[in-house]
């Protein structure tokens, strides 16, 4: 409701309509106008409509040319990207080396009971995937040829064309793959054959009840893995410490893989070896070098396995020959047990660390650790050999055996027999209980002996040297226990025994040469050291013992090169620091014999 009077609407309304009206008369007079005008301009001229019509053709005709442009340029984009990516596809597909693992023919028994084709296939595929993954590293790490493994695939069966199928396809054409396929039968007593094969192989056919089927399963995946990576599965099988299955396999296989035949020829030693076989482990590191002379694992497995079959010196004689040839750096290619031989423990300890370096320490704790530690105990270092021990696993048993290890040369350096017995004592409990202590500290009842004898348990002594009686360090402690009895004439033939055990070897005529000079025979001595110097040039003892020898002669100049020859050797040699300072003082130079005091404190 309003307030507004009606008379003031409807003149309102009738304003509007008047207004419509005149709109509308406007229109129509337009229209009028323009019709009178159209008939008295006539017709339109011919000539303006053509040029018209033209001008649209060509508009028409330029649109047209230019979607066309844009539809050829799309269409051509187009097949580049199609041929590049067939041509990416055949690349890929001609590159292949997957091994493809088909689905197995399974009865309609099996397959309700869950043994279908795909099962049994991706089984196969764990089993070969397993088996590479163990392996290779050791093969990495001797570049053995990974060709075959580094991809495995089963392959499911699809319907239709799509890119897959094409991508299988052109694989079949171009590709080098390894297909794995076979089927499983069920007897009427309900016994399994499941019956494998692959290109290039004979098939193979495994039985047994179906509830050993995994068995079966690895069996044959085990079997196709062998003649495709024979180098691989050897590896595998000696990781995996399945020796006997070991030395069914690398004689079949070296037989039929000429290939492949250095490093089955390896692998075949190092199971003769384990096998307790060292001599005929010798023999066939030998056959693997003379096909591939240039392995430096290789010889380094020899020179470890002649120390046990031929002894120390053809070891040595090995280790030299390894030592002729040349790294592909241009260096000599030296060998670990080597170093240890020649008592070269400052290359022990930089061969150590380059080896922690190449790792980035992987691997090194109870192993490079324990090597640096036992390294810096027998150039007399031990607190350097105690702090090595420090970064390795406290409790494990070659850890307690170095600790014990290198107490016990503290000791017996020092002249502390009971203190060198106790340790002696206790490494042999530990060594007598575990194998790799009783491998790395194969001369552990050698000390063991000396300990014994210097302390006056000759009987005890006797038995540990029997323990070790092959090597040269027993027969050289045995010679230093006659010694201490007073008994000179025996103990000067068993240090002849000892140096004729290993002739090229310095340590028996070290231990010779500091009996010569606690005798007081100081020329002899000097013959002696120098003798064990030729044959360990990098061993700081035979120049200390040199330089002692020369020094007790008064040859004093002579004494102070020895021990500056000594140091870099064995730079935290107390004794050798203060024997040297000795020197210095009597050819009065003071201040380098304080130097060397100095050292000797720190």
């Amino acid at each position: 409701m309003t307030d507004e009077d009606p008379r003031e609407g409807r003149i309102r309304l009738g304003r509007r309509r008047d207004k419509a009206t005149e709109s509308l008369d406007a229109i129509e007079m337009a229209e009028n106008v323009m019709e009178a005008t159209e008939e008295a301009m006539g017709p339109p001229d011919p000539a303006v409509l053509l040029v018209e019509e033209q001008r649209r053709l060509i508009k028409a005709q330029v649109s047209n040319e230019r979607m066309g442009f844009v539809l050829r340029v799309m269409t051509a984009l187009v097949g580049v990207v199609f041929v590049a990516g067939l041509a990416m596809m055949v690349w890929t597909a001609a590159n292949s080396r997957a091994v493809v693992v088909d689905p197995f023919d399974s009865p309609y028994g099996l397959t309700r009971r869950g043994h279908t084709g795909q099962v049994i296939a991706r089984g196969v595929a764990d089993v070969v995937t397993t088996i590479g993954t163990d392996a290779r590293n050791s093969a990495e790490s001797r570049a053995v040829a990974l060709n075959w493994t580094r991809d495995v695939a089963v392959v499911v069966p699809s319907t239709g064309v799509s890119l897959g199928e094409i991508d299988k396809l052109l694989r079949g054409w171009f590709g080098k793959e390894t297909h794995i396929g076979g089927a499983v039968t069920v007897s009427q007593d309900g016994e399994v054959s499941l019956t494998i094969r692959a290109d290039g192989v004979r098939g193979r056919t495994f039985t047994g009840p179906e509830a050993e089927m995994p068995r079966l399963i690895t069996e044959a995946a085990e079997y196709i893995y062998g003649r495709f990576e024979p180098q691989l599965f050897a590896s595998y099988l000696l990781e995996t410490r399945r020796y006997e299955d070991a030395e069914r396999f690398i004689p079949v296989a070296y037989a039929a893989h000429p290939t492949s035949r250095a490093a089955l020829a390896y692998d075949w030693g190092i199971l003769l070896a384990t096998l307790g076989r060292p001599a005929e482990a010798a023999d066939k590191l030998r056959l693997s070098l003379n096909i591939e002379p240039g392995d430096p694992d290789v010889w380094e497995m020899l020179v470890t396995t002649l120390f046990d079959a031929e002894g120390e010196e053809a070891a040595a004689r090995a280790a030299r020959q390894m030592a002729a040839r040349s790294t592909p750096d241009g260096e000599p290619m030296l060998s670990a047990n080597g170093l240890l031989l020649t008592q070269d423990w400052t290359g022990a300890i930089e061969r150590a660390e380059a080896d922690i370096d190449r790792t980035g320490g992987e691997g090194a704790l109870g192993g490079q650790e324990i090597s640096l530690a036992d390294s810096e105990g027998r150039r007399h270092d031990y607190a350097g050999a105690f702090r090595h021990l420090a970064g390795a696993a406290p409790d494990a048993p070659l850890t307690l055996a170095a600790r014990r290890m290198i107490e016990t040369y503290r000791a017996l350096g020092s002249g502390d027999r009971a203190g060198a017995l106790t340790a002696a004592e206790a490494l042999d409990a530990i060594w007598q209980s575990d194998e790799d202590v009783a491998f790395t500290f194969y001369e552990a009842p050698c000390f063991l002996g000396l300990a014994e004898g210097l302390s006056g348990r000759y009987a005890q002594a006797e038995a540990a040297f029997v323990r070790g009686d092959r090597y040269m360090s027993c027969a050289a402690f045995r010679a230093d226990v006659l010694e201490a009895r007073g008994l000179h004439a025996e103990a000067d033939r068993q240090y002849g025994v000892a140096i004729r055990l290993a002739p090229s070897l310095p340590f028996a005529y070290q231990r010779r040469a500091l009996t010569l000079l606690a005798r007081g025979d100081a020329a002899r001595a000097v013959t002696r050291f120098r003798d064990a110097h030729q044959r360990g040039p990098r061993w700081a003892d035979p120049l200390k013992g040199w330089g002692d020898a020369l020094a007790a002669q008064g040859r004093w100049a002579e004494a102070a090169a020895k021990y500056v020859e000594a140091e870099p050797f064995a730079p935290e040699w107390r004794e050798l620091h203060l024997a040297h300072a000795v020197a210095l003082d009597r050819l009065g130079r003071r201040q380098d014999a304080e130097a060397q005091r100095e050292k000797a404190a720190t």
